[in-house]
């Protein structure tokens, strides 16, 4: 099975530029006339229009496959990349210890979100 779904990477060039143009959007927007449920909801309708604009301008689709990893990044692939590319073993040892690093920092990340939701040490 196969789905697909709309992202942006994490601490991306393109999250920054999202939360950039969506908070320009935000306080842009004209709250003066709210006197009644119908301004409030073309007020929110509004809103929700031009934030959905910005987010499938910066956002990117992506297959989610069993097999998919929320852990894999740019230099994961890029040093894959390396590798297939010179098969060497030195090349080989490099795409290793990415992928170590990068699993190491993501599941850190993850396991200190959780204690903190969770008021935990």
């Amino acid at each position: 099975m196969q789905d697909k779904c709309r992202t942006i990477i994490k601490n991306s060039k393109k999250e920054a530029n999202f939360l950039l143009e969506l908070t320009k959007v935000i306080s842009n927007i004209n709250t003066s006339h709210l006197t009644s449920k119908d301004s409030l909801k073309t007020v929110v309708q509004e809103y929700t229009r031009l934030s959905e604009s910005i987010w499938f301008k910066h956002s990117c689709n992506v297959n989610i496959t069993k097999c998919s990893k929320t852990w894999w990044n740019k230099e994961c692939q890029i040093s894959l990349t390396n590798y297939k590319f010179s098969k060497k073993i030195e090349d080989w040892r490099i795409f290793k210890e990415v992928v170590k690093k990068t699993k190491c920092l993501f599941f850190d990340e993850k396991i200190q979100e959780i204690a903190s939701r969770n008021c935990r040490p």
